[in-house]
């Protein structure tokens, strides 16, 4: 392996530390993910997944933004989240292999690391720790819906 491609999986490998999700796995495990992890570029408004697309893989941004949104009706779509740095998305399909459940597109021009279901898998499997975070990650994006939910209710009632 050549300096240049040296660098290029610690760079990965720090990025992954830096993330919750992997925050606990050791440096040389995560050297096995780093070295399948795609390092993908996008442009401003640029699609990263669609959503009702089949989901084969978990996304970390390593820099820039993103935004979720969501279809609702025929010609309406809000707006779910903004995600930065560090944070991940995509792992709902690619843990349930359904469809995506949002689209999510770069705010602004970011680089994310896209691991496939099949590695996702091989990781949690040797790393049970990652499941604990993965399910942290759900409870919180299930009390920010549901806050959601909530507010659109009262909305909805008041007028």
């Amino acid at each position: 392996m050549d300096i240049k491609a040296s660098y290029a999986l610690l760079d990965k490998i720090l990025v992954l530390k830096k993330n919750v999700l992997f925050s606990t796995v050791s440096t040389s495990e995560l050297r096995a993910v780093a070295e399948v992890a795609e390092e993908l570029h996008f442009k401003p408004g640029e699609l990263i997944v669609k959503e009702d697309d089949i989901g084969d893989a978990l996304f970390l941004i390593r820099n820039g933004s993103v935004r979720v949104a969501k279809r609702v009706g025929a010609d309406r779509t809000i707006d779910l989240a903004s995600m930065g740095e560090g944070e991940c998305f995509g792992e709902m399909a690619a843990i349930d292999e359904e469809v995506r459940s949002a689209t999510v597109s770069a705010r602004q021009e970011c680089v994310v690391l896209r691991i496939s279901k099949d590695d996702l898998y091989d990781v949690l499997r040797d790393n049970p720790q990652i499941g604990i975070e993965l399910l942290r990650i759900f409870v919180k994006r299930l009390r920010r819906a549901n806050s959601r939910i909530e507010e659109l209710s009262l909305s909805s009632d008041r007028g």
